[in-house]
């Protein structure tokens, strides 16, 4: 399984119009359930006086897959979905998009809510600046002094990232490493004869 994924750069905007209900959509990266909330409350502070927050997200891959999406008051299916559809087709992850919409006083029917939701997420996307990443692990290791620099060495051998090391009392290293050298990482400290 890759642990590369691609994801928004800073934050994507769209905006469209459907009989007279105005749609901003807006996109960015979350990691976390925390990111989500809080990229919510910024697009609802953007757009304070929306009828609607419609939103869908990505979060990881494989096994740690997070989906969802919320209609947030529309009708069954007519927001969140196509939303959810558009971050699938263009292969995102660690994504979300919120639509925030402006009631114009003309009901659009499933059909058009599908439509008009569907089509403020893909402009949006469409115009976000994508990039690949890697996903990556952190990891807290208890060791003793003397397997310090055979735990930094090998770290930065496998392509990880030394975050911090705590001395007192007992030294505990903080590791950032690619998803995928994770294992054999781990594999070749047991080696060692450093428990992980």
């Amino acid at each position: 399984m890759s642990d590369e994924y691609r994801t928004v750069v800073g934050i994507a905007q769209a905006h469209h119009v459907v009989k007279k209900s105005r749609f901003f959509g807006e996109a960015t990266t979350v990691h976390t359930q925390a990111g989500v909330k809080d990229f919510l409350s910024q697009v609802q502070e953007r757009s304070p006086r929306a009828s609607h927050y419609c939103y869908a997200y990505s979060i990881g891959s494989g096994d740690t897959l997070r989906e969802y999406a919320t209609d947030a008051g529309e009708p069954t299916h007519s927001a969140g979905p196509p939303i959810l559809s558009a971050i699938r087709a263009f292969d995102l992850s660690n994504t979300i998009c919120v639509i925030a919409r402006y009631y114009g006083g003309v009901n659009l029917g499933v059909g058009g809510l599908i439509r008009a939701y569907g089509r403020c997420a893909r402009e949006c996307l469409q115009n976000a600046t994508i990039e690949n990443r890697i996903f990556h692990q952190n990891l807290y290791l208890k060791v003793n002094y003397p397997d310090i620099g055979t735990v930094v060495t090998l770290c930065k051998r496998m392509g990880g990232k030394v975050i911090d090391i705590k001395y007192d009392p007992n030294p505990i290293i903080e590791i950032r490493i690619r998803q995928n050298a994770f294992k054999p990482f781990q594999t070749q400290l047991e080696g060692l004869g450093i428990v992980t």
